[in-house]
């Protein structure tokens, strides 16, 4: 059973969005639309799915085993206009119990078989299902990373990749391995994007000039006074050669002691100067000249290091080049207080750093800062370059991220296609076995089946509808066609000289017959198989025929044992007749009702039976249809005629309305024929109805609203018509 049809960029319907038709598994589905609505491209779809102008358009289910049946003009034409012998009708006519008995059989078989096919059918559903959920919950998970990355500085990597699909492909096809985290990614494309192609400055290691001073051996010496003079061998007994210096400098011509104030030798001041002579004062210029050096080195290295490129942000970011840096110059202030100390004390040993050590410590980081300098301003000449490879690296990163997850789902859809495909094995299994009993059904059906039967009903049935002068009859020679005949004629092309309703009819009448038959003996016939489609039958046939057309399709279709049923029509009467025919006392039939419709686009929507208009409503819609569509021309009047007797009778008024039919036909000679028609009194007599066809539609409309005019009851026509009643002009005095 079909459970829905989409219908897109075909015909009316919008190329852009879809029109979903739900049967709600229903059998019958009844729609009604106005002509040129969109109701003939559903029925012209079923017929032919397979054309490529249907491409974007589907059936669901679409594997289902099905035969579709269409009646519409291209049935008629392929059938009628273009071949002037029909094929014969094959069905059971004699009587052969054994026959009978092995089609019986062969068709239960076959249910079962359906049925069997069905339960796998239903299996296959389930693991798709599986499948679609397997996918999606894979989609939906990997997609969260999507949101982790969306304006950050890695967003341009997701551009061309804003689906879920596309996302799940590309991270799928990214298994590259990669070094890199997301944090290091993020940097480097910060580090691009920010600078807007300005490289940065190289950077050189440093030297000091000073490092000589610090293997100097005078530092280690003890640096002490002259031995000629009588005081050096108290000063070395005491061992304070500094202090007798540093006290050098108070020591007075003719003054006593600075320290004791005891009158001092006269001698006294020339044996100190003994003590510290050239030798001792050269030393200590020495270490004075040894400690400029060093502290003017200091000078021209703090310089160095507080200057050009070690000033930049991204040098002065670097921690571990600051705390290098800062270590050296420690060390190196270290040591020139040190020599200040030997200065000041000569005599005393010191020990400097060595700060070859620190130097070079920091040299590496330089060069390791350097490198990191060229690498960034080759990705700032190559900025492209370098933003792919970060794309690279990000979408390998998430491969990373989700391959265990996508391999389990990737090994989870696996083996469910594989249980689809054994499935399906089983199921085409099953179609040997349908295709047994079809060949038993086939060979069976040939010893009961020939079209005499088909001939009988047809014939039968066009004199049932007053449809006389021409029938059905098997074409000579041949058992397997018929022809139309007239009596005592003999023409070769009687259909195309019947009329438009007559072809309807006998067109529509062999359409039902195929229904329950076959065109070729050879053929299988299973009706729960079968899946009729009937286009508008009564489109050019006279409203008295409705009923009839109504009622055959109630009896021959919709009771008939069919797998569903599909009817379009844009004819109310018809529409609401096979619903009335529907009713509890009938063995109603699952019905579901929609409606066709079109402004810019065809649409389809679900209707409900209390949105069905009542008799009086659906006459008053043919006046409306036929002011839009004059090709409902035919049921005009009467419906004019039953709206006037239906409204007059109810509010007892007859007689003003024949008072002003009569008024009118004295005015409007050419409206006599209209006015005795509809002046009748009785609607079932619908007898020369088609004497009206050819009439002006807009002046016929225009004298049935003058009729209510005449009577005082033109509010009522405006409302029915859903019309605003013009505003008389105010006459000024």
């Amino acid at each position: 059973m079909i459970t829905s049809i989409k219908l897109m960029d075909v015909a009316s319907y919008s190329p852009t969005s879809p029109v979903t038709i739900n049967t709600d598994n229903k059998k019958v589905n009844l729609f009604y639309g106005l002509n040129g609505s969109g109701k003939s491209t559903l029925g012209n779809f079923l017929q032919s799915s397979a054309d490529p102008i249907y491409q974007k358009c589907e059936v669901l289910p679409a594997n289902e085993d099905h035969e579709i049946l269409v009646y519409n003009q291209k049935f008629v034409q392929q059938n009628f206009y273009e071949i002037p012998q029909q094929k014969g009708i094959f069905t059971l006519s004699e009587v052969n119990k054994e026959a009978e008995e092995a089609i019986e059989n062969a068709e239960q078989a076959i249910r079962k078989i359906i049925e069997f096919q069905n339960q796998i059918q239903i299996k296959v559903d389930g693991k798709k299902k599986e499948i679609t959920n397997e996918t999606t919950a894979l989609k939906d998970t990997v997609w969260k990373a999507k949101s982790k990355h969306d304006r950050t500085e890695l967003e341009f990597c997701l551009d061309k990749f804003k689906t879920k699909d596309k996302f799940l492909q590309k991270i799928e096809g990214s298994s590259s391995p990669c070094d890199s985290t997301f944090k290091e990614l993020k940097k480097e494309a910060k580090e691009l994007n920010e600078q807007n192609g300005t490289p940065r400055e190289s950077i050189q290691t440093i030297s000091f000039i000073g490092n000589y001073v610090e293997k100097e051996q005078i530092f280690v010496a003890r640096i002490v006074g002259s031995k000629d003079s009588y005081l050096a061998e108290l000063v070395e007994k005491l061992g304070n050669s500094d202090w007798v210096q540093f006290g050098m400098q108070f020591i007075k011509d003719n003054g006593p002691c600075p320290f004791c104030q005891q009158e001092l030798q006269t001698d006294f001041s020339t044996s100190i100067s003994q003590l510290f002579d050239t030798t001792y004062q050269s030393k200590q210029e020495e270490i004075l000249n040894l400690k400029n050096v060093y502290e003017s080195s200091i000078s021209s290295l703090e310089l160095n290091l507080n200057s050009g490129a070690f000033v930049a942000e991204y040098i002065a970011d670097n921690s571990e080049l600051s705390t290098a840096k800062a270590l050296l110059l420690t060390c190196l202030k270290d040591n020139l207080n040190l020599i200040s100390d030997k200065y000041n004390k000569p005599s005393e040993i010191i020990t400097l750093l060595d700060t070859t050590e620190h130097i070079e410590h920091l040299n590496n980081i330089i060069l390791k800062v350097q490198s990191e300098v060229v690498a960034f301003n080759d990705k700032i000449k190559n900025k492209k370059i370098h933003l792919t490879n970060i794309t690279q690296k990000f979408w390998s990163l998430l491969n990373s991220e989700y391959a265990a997850l996508i391999q389990a789902t990737t090994e989870k859809i696996i083996n469910l296609n594989q249980d689809v495909e054994n499935l399906n094995v089983d199921y085409k299994n099953k179609n040997a076995e349908k295709r047994e009993q079809e060949n038993i059904i086939i060979e069976n059906s040939k010893k009961i089946t020939n079209i005499d039967l088909s001939i009988k009903n047809i014939n039968e049935q066009l004199k049932e509808l007053g449809l006389q002068g021409f029938q059905l009859d098997k074409v000579t020679d041949d058992s397997q066609h018929y022809k139309i005949i007239r009596q005592g004629k003999a023409e070769e092309d009687v259909y195309n000289s019947l009329s438009e309703g007559e072809k309807t009819l006998i067109s529509f009448l062999y359409f039902l017959e195929s229904c329950t038959g076959a065109t070729d003996q050879e053929s299988t016939v299973i009706l729960k198989r079968r899946i009729i489609v009937i286009d508008d039958p009564i489109s050019s046939l006279s409203h008295n025929y409705v009923y009839d057309i109504a009622t055959l399709i109630h009896h021959k279709v919709l009771l008939a044992d069919f797998k569903q049923v599909f009817i379009l029509t844009h004819n109310l009467f018809f529409f609401h007749e096979l619903l009335m025919l529907n009713a509890p006392s009938n063995r109603p039939t699952p019905y579901k009702l929609h409606r066709v419709t079109k402004s810019d686009y065809s649409l389809v929507k679900d209707l409900q039976r209390n949105e069905i208009q009542n008799d009086y409503q659906t006459y008053w819609q043919i006046i409306k249809d036929c002011m839009e569509n004059h090709n409902y021309i035919n049921m005009l009047p009467n419906a004019m005629r039953n709206i006037l007797e239906h409204y007059f009778t109810f509010i007892h008024k007859k007689e003003a309305l024949k008072k002003a039919l009569e008024e009118l036909g004295k005015s409007s000679s050419e409206f006599k024929p209209l006015f005795r028609y509809i002046n009748r009194e009785s609607h079932s007599d619908s007898i020369n109805i088609n004497d009206f066809e050819g009439i002006d539609v807009d002046k016929y409309i225009e004298k049935f609203k003058q009729v209510f005019e005449k009577t005082g009851y033109d509010e009522h026509y405006y409302q029915m018509m859903g019309l605003d009643k013009p505003v008389a002009p105010i006459e000024v005095a």
